[in-house]
């Protein structure tokens, strides 16, 4: 209870400051152009994010949510959004004119030379003192996790953004394998762990259940988060040994890999159109009875589940672990949710009136703010039952016949700078918390964290990788389909290598250097 207090007094002075901002006590603006007092007498934050629309909210000008926001700081937020499909080129733009935004959301690291060059340029404030000072509520935050210090701040130790954070320092993975359950009893077969095991299942399927796709297969090749080569203990692409970078594609356990795939694929068990099948056709196989494996999302397989069962009421999908080679491994590469979620908001050098704004994002990060963002208002959105947020039949049931995603930013926030709850959703079904149990089984330790290049090393990245990518991308199809035989990898390894690769590695390599060297206090 003490603690809550010493919140609650937090959270008052925060409201007192914020109600104040911008204002001389004779009532006229500090602000600036930027950063008003508006005809109310309110401050207003000009913001700039893009935000997709539809029939129930076009703008976040709409949004419930942030009009209560403002009953309680005293700060009005006037949205702009551009238009969908013209992002780069309106954020590009904007730059270009001079005439910035106070803030500037999700586009921040496209400034030509990223954040750390934004900053240097006098584009983006530096954030650490303003923090400091004015937000105790994200001030906390980062004390209390190092690692989500790391994730906020340049190599420099800039902080530059206030970003949507995860409630959860290890929230679940949300991406992994998923097998008809009802075939795995009716063959009398335990769900997969190893690939052996995939291998005998997958045989079952294509035999037994006349399977015209066993297994559903990225168009790539390669599965974009691991799922199935993390059993080589390497990544699909760059990854992590003990602090040393790797790159999975040149890696000889990734021959094994192709080998294992070119087998499946020429025994039937892989979708033998695999490369040219889009998400609608992986869509049709899977709900309509034609494989018995797929990888995903955990929100599509309730989408699949409810489809096939229109047409077989028996049919069942169960989540399974991240295979291994052998039986007791646990793999140490998978999909991740950094405590940095991004779509991450800077201020820029035309707020007049910064102090206004941090403590305006404050809020966000606040108790009674994280209640306002991921629940919306009590009594319109939400309840509280049983001690517990429940949302209204507004959300879940809606009366114009319209589903949670589609009503969602109307009275609550889905994507931005708060501190996120990811299970503020109606309700997660029993496919959804099974799969977040077993894809979550899979270990880490090989995942890079999110570390930053300088604006040389991008540009040195995107000579190289832009052929290495086509290249590889080109080779792993031609190996899994048997076009070309696996005594070459060595010479596709040996082209991958004189595209300049060593370089690239050496660029995450110190990029991860510098990550760990970051000073969070």
């Amino acid at each position: 209870m003490k603690g809550k207090r010493v919140l609650s007094l937090i959270l008052v002075a925060v409201l007192v400051m914020l109600g104040t901002a911008g204002c001389k006590k004779d009532g006229t603006s500090t602000s600036g152009n930027d950063v008003e007092e508006g005809t109310d007498g309110k401050v207003t934050i000009k913001y700039w994010v893009p935000f997709a629309s539809n029939q129930y909210i076009q703008s976040l000008n709409e949004s419930e949510m942030y009009k209560e926001l403002e009953e309680r700081t005293g700060v009005h937020v006037d949205f702009t959004h551009p238009a969908e499909g013209e992002e780069m080129e309106q954020f590009n733009l904007m730059l270009n004119s001079k005439e910035l935004p106070d803030v500037i959301q999700s586009y921040a690291d496209y400034y030509k030379g990223g954040v750390e060059k934004g900053i240097k340029d006098g584009v983006y404030l530096r954030l650490n003192e303003l923090i400091d000072e004015h937000a105790p509520n994200f001030k906390k935050l980062l004390e209390e996790d190092p690692e989500l210090a790391r994730q906020i701040m340049t190599d420099e130790g800039d902080i530059y953004a206030f970003p949507v954070v995860s409630i959860d320092t290890d929230e679940p993975a949300w991406w992994g394998p998923v097998f008809r359950g009802d075939w795995l009893e009716e063959l009398d077969l335990e769900i997969p762990t190893t690939l052996d095991e995939w291998y005998n299942v997958l045989t079952q399927f294509k035999e037994k259940k006349n399977a015209k796709a066993p297994l559903v297969f990225s168009s790539r090749g390669i599965d974009p988060y691991g799922t199935i080569i993390s059993a080589f203990d390497i990544g699909e692409s760059f990854y992590k040994k003990d602090n040393v970078v790797k790159y999975g594609p040149i890696e000889p356990e990734f021959k094994e890999y192709l080998t294992t795939m070119n087998k499946w694929y020429n025994e039937g068990l892989i979708d033998k159109d695999f490369p040219t099948r889009d998400s609608n056709g992986k869509a049709t196989l899977i709900t309509s009875g034609d494989t018995g494996a797929y990888i995903t999302e955990y929100s599509l397989v309730d989408k699949y589940q409810a489809a096939i069962a229109a047409t077989d009421p028996k049919a069942k999908f169960v989540a399974a672990v991240q295979p291994s080679l052998k039986a007791g491994e646990n793999v140490n590469y998978r999909v991740t949710n950094e405590r940095n979620g991004g779509y991450e908001a800077v201020i820029t050098s035309s707020c007049k009136n910064p102090e206004a704004v941090v403590k305006w994002f404050d809020y966000a990060y606040s108790e009674d703010g994280f209640m306002l963002f991921n629940y919306g208002i009590e009594g319109k959105s939400y309840n509280m039952v049983d001690g517990k947020p429940q949302f209204t039949e507004l959300m879940t049931d809606n009366p114009e016949g319209l589903d949670f995603w589609t009503v969602c930013n109307k009275y609550k926030l889905d994507i931005g700078p708060y501190l996120r709850d990811y299970k503020a959703v109606p309700g997660f079904t029993d496919i959804d918390l099974d799969c977040m149990e077993q894809w979550t089984k899979a270990g880490t330790e090989n995942v890079l964290p999110p570390i930053k290049l300088t604006p040389e090393e991008r540009e040195t990245y995107s000579d190289i990788m832009s052929d290495v990518s086509t290249f590889k991308d080109e080779m792993i199809l031609k190996f899994i389909v048997g076009e070309l035989p696996l005594s070459e990898f060595d010479n596709y390894v040996e082209q991958i290598e004189a595209l300049g690769i060593e370089k690239v590695i050496d660029i995450h390599q110190d990029a991860l250097d510098r990550y760990n060297n970051r000073k969070t206090n």
